[in-house]
C-alpha cells in the first residue's frame, strides 16, 4: 500500500484531474446501465442506453488511452534528444586546440 502512495504523489495536478473524472464518467455510465435495467419495461435495457454508455466508456477510454501514449511518446523523444547531445559532445573536438 505504502508504494502505491508514493506513486500518487509522484502523479501531477492535471493526472489527479483526468483519473477522478474518468473514475466520475465510468460511474455515471454503469449508473446509467443499471438504471435502465428499471425503467420500464424493466429487464430491458434500450438501445439508447447502450450506445450512451458505449459513449461514455469510449470517452472513459480516450482520456486515459491518449494522455498515457502521449505522455510515452515525449519521454521517448526526450531521451533521444538527449542520447544525440550526448554523442554531439563526444564527437566535437575542444573548443582551444592546442599547436
Amino acid at each position: 500500500m505504502k508504494h502505491l502512495k508514493e506513486e500518487f504523489d509522484k502523479l501531477t495536478f492535471k493526472e489527479v484531474l483526468m483519473y477522478c473524472i474518468t473514475i466520475m464518467v465510468l460511474i455515471a455510465a454503469f449508473t446509467l446501465l443499471f438504471c435502465g435495467m428499471f425503467i420500464p419495461p424493466e429487464g430491458e435495457i434500450h438501445n439508447s442506453v447502450l450506445t450512451a454508455f458505449g459513449m461514455v466508456l469510449l470517452f472513459a477510454g480516450t482520456l486515459l488511452g491518449i494522455d498515457i501514449r502521449y505522455a510515452n511518446q515525449l519521454e521517448s523523444f526526450k531521451k533521444q534528444i538527449v542520447e544525440l547531445m550526448a554523442q554531439v559532445n563526444k564527437k566535437e573536438p575542444d573548443a582551444n586546440p592546442t599547436p
